[in-house]
């Protein structure tokens, strides 16, 4: 009898509430509003579950993600090693070609063309020379090799290009290798 006089408590509570707000009801809705309580224990096992079916989804995210950085570096090379593998190819054509040709003029026409392509290779690989004669010194892409002494040119300008440098995007992949001016002592 307690359960039913609940019961009742709780559909006058409802209807009550629905009749305060004027809203209008399905039949649906009603019956799903005067369902029994959960008890305490039933929501806390639903809780622990969703918890736990949270947490995997998180792992298995995880997972995913690291596995698509590990094909991300292992294939993203691909395109870099498919270019690369180009210039190769010409190299070896120009080396087989120097030992049949008695004329150098071939010979450094075949190297001009691969050291073009390796240019072409690198700029689709979005890595860019850095040459930077009669500029200033900069730390950040120069290595500077030796200061020399020239009246003519500003102080830590740079006079000669040793080696070149490159850059990936706006990142250093290997500073230029550098001579700079210096002005004379004796002023």
């Amino acid at each position: 009898m307690e359960k039913k006089d609940k019961d009742s408590k709780v559909i006058s509570e409802k209807e009550d509430l629905i009749n305060e707000n004027d809203h209008e009801i399905s039949e649906e809705d009603l019956e799903n509003i005067i369902e029994e309580p959960v008890s305490l224990e039933k929501q806390i096992e639903e809780l622990q579950e969703k918890l736990l079916r949270a947490q995997a989804e998180v792992q298995n995210v995880r997972r995913i993600a690291a596995q698509e950085v590990t094909r991300a570096r292992l294939y993203g090379a691909e395109s870099l090693a498919k270019e690369f593998l180009a210039v190769g190819d010409n190299l070896h054509r120009a080396i087989e070609s120097s030992k049949e040709e008695t004329d150098l003029t071939s010979v450094i026409e075949g190297l001009e063309l691969t050291f073009k392509s390796f240019e072409s290779s690198l700029q689709t690989a979005g890595i860019t020379p850095i040459d930077p004669l009669d500029e200033n010194f900069d730390p950040e892409k120069h290595e500077a090799l030796s200061l020399i002494e020239d009246e003519s040119k500003d102080e830590n300008t740079i006079i000669e290009v040793v080696q070149r440098g490159f850059m990936i995007l706006n990142r250093v992949l290997r500073p230029a290798k550098v001579i700079v001016s210096k002005k004379s002592q004796k002023n």
